[in-house]
């Protein structure tokens, strides 16, 4: 019996640098935020530009993963309960363990933020919270994402292992048509500030539907039988330029306040197509010297560890903050310096919670493997590097 995964979801390294990638445009927004860059620079939220490339690559992954699940027990005969079950099991044991460790030592050490809404953090509903409220929640708002990625996991097996195929593509098609349709119902239901761009109501999941589905589009495309040299030179000609005319017109309606509901409508859009160009282009492999910038073993290193950066990044300015107070220097959240020894910081948490935390439990994955009988070899610094 072979392992569902496939030569086509095997592990692409060059995906966990574009994860680091994502991770750094989030820190640097909460912890940095630089508001003077030139021109159209200064428009740019690089916070949500790095959200919208964890939620391509997460469709990508988890839509190839269960595709290939699929694959097999149509091929073996076996249920299509048994991999539902071991999906189940294998997000559980990856994404649970540090966030409720995290979210417990929140509550313990009283941060207000935490503490205000454990309900909503503990049940991963901090988007539906946000959009409610039209509030942020301090140091644990982040949270919003993993909220998305846990709610999209609810229904997301279920469809692509269960829908028959020649329904799939029109189904994801509608799926991506729900995140500008919802953003368009937002901005004229929900009070925000534009010029802050603090559109509150976008968190909630069906704002960010379509950037999860068009990473699974991407995968479903993959796995197609399209060749792959083929597709990407389609996604290079067409899908490529389609979004960064579509973003750049949309930041510059914004910038000139001619029409900037649409960088909140359509943007998220653009962005997404211009990821899903990204992640099929490093899956594939970039060449050249891309291609080794992608492939340097400390980005990769680092990608492999995000999750943790990403869970704790909000929280080290906590710490640092009455540190520097007790030596008497005033650290500036947000700032250029904080930005820097909050990452620092927040790399030497992450390092050491993925090698006794992280690792140890990803390797409980060996119980729950998607063949019946598991290779006899766990690809432990593989599936665990992109999330999977």
């Amino acid at each position: 019996m072979s392992s569902a995964l496939s030569k086509s979801q095997a592990y692409m390294p060059q995906l966990d640098a574009l994860r680091f990638f994502a991770v750094l445009g989030v820190m640097v927004h909460h912890n940095w935020n630089p508001k003077y860059l030139p021109w159209l620079l200064g428009d740019l939220s690089f916070g949500a530009l790095g959200v919208r490339l964890f939620f391509v690559l997460s469709g990508f992954l988890i839509t190839g993963i269960l595709l290939d699940c699929r694959n097999t027990a149509e091929k073996e005969g076996l249920p299509l309960m048994f991999f539902i079950k071991q999906f189940y099991a294998r997000r559980f044991l990856r994404i649970f363990p540090i966030y409720y460790l995290t979210v417990i030592v929140a509550l313990l050490a009283d941060i207000p933020d935490a503490r205000q809404i454990w309900v909503w953090l503990i049940t991963y509903s901090t988007n539906i919270y946000i959009t409610i409220t039209n509030e942020w929640v301090g140091r644990v708002g982040h949270f919003w994402t993993l909220a998305v990625e846990e709610q999209f996991y609810l229904f997301w097996p279920w469809i692509i292992l269960f829908v028959p195929r020649k329904r799939l593509l029109p189904i994801l098609l509608f799926f991506i048509s729900l995140g500008p349709i919802y953003r368009a119902f937002a901005y004229k239901m929900y009070p925000f500030n534009i010029w802050e761009a603090d559109f509150k109501a976008a968190t909630f999941t069906l704002g960010s539907l379509d950037s999860l589905v068009i990473g699974a589009l991407l995968a479903l495309l993959w796995s197609s039988g399209i060749p792959k040299l083929t597709l990407e030179r389609y996604m290079t000609r067409l899908v490529l330029p389609i979004g960064l005319i579509v973003f750049t017109g949309c930041l510059l309606l914004y910038h000139y306040n001619i029409k900037p509901s649409l960088i909140f409508i359509v943007g998220d859009f653009a962005t997404a197509l211009i990821f899903a160009w990204l992640v099929g282009a490093a899956g594939m492999g970039f060449k050249g010297m891309v291609g080794r910038i992608l492939e340097f073993p400390v980005l990769i290193y680092l990608g492999r560890i995000t999750y943790g950066i990403y869970v704790y990044h909000n929280l080290t300015p906590l710490i640092l903050v009455p540190v520097f107070e007790s030596i008497g220097i005033s650290l500036q959240v947000p700032s250029q310096f904080n930005f820097v020894v909050s990452s620092l910081l927040t790399i030497l948490i992450a390092i050491p919670s993925w090698h006794f935390i992280e690792l140890p439990i990803n390797n409980l994955k060996r119980h729950f493997e998607y063949a019946s009988k598991p290779p006899a070899v766990l690809l432990e610094s593989k599936l665990p590097a992109n999330g999977n």
